[in-house]
């Protein structure tokens, strides 16, 4: 009796040990939920797209009452939780009241970022957090 007991308690904390590994290694469904920002009649929706290897990537969409175009690459930066920033490398998308793109940083390794659009409908900064 006393020996299955310990089996089954064994048992039951190696299915928790491997169910957690088995987790760790997917991508977080926070950090798949894009993240909003609503100011001065214009919403800007930044998404992480994780998959990407070669680069941090960004999905940019922007909800406008009136035409928009911007570059994206003139007035963004990324920074990392140790507070290193990195300018884009592009910026490609079309405008419009729905404008959206692709915005590309150089890979970072830092589990926690900051995308930071600046100078949008007179919004100095828009922090965008993962």
């Amino acid at each position: 009796m006393r020996i299955s007991v310990v089996i089954m308690t064994l048992s039951v904390l190696m299915a928790i040990a491997i169910s957690g590994c088995l987790e760790n290694e997917k991508t977080p469904a926070d950090l798949l939920e894009p993240r909003e920002n609503s100011e001065e009649g214009i919403k800007i929706s930044a998404t992480y797209l994780p998959d990407i290897t070669d680069a941090t990537v960004f999905e940019i969409k922007v909800t406008a009452h009136s035409d928009y175009d911007d570059d994206f690459k003139k007035n963004s930066y990324l920074r990392d939780s140790s507070g290193k920033t990195y300018q884009p490398l592009s910026y490609e998308g079309e405008g419009g009241h729905h404008a959206s793109g692709t915005l590309r940083f150089p890979k970072i390794e830092s589990k926690r970022f900051e995308l930071v659009i600046q100078d949008v409908a007179g919004v100095k900064e828009r922090i965008f957090k993962w």
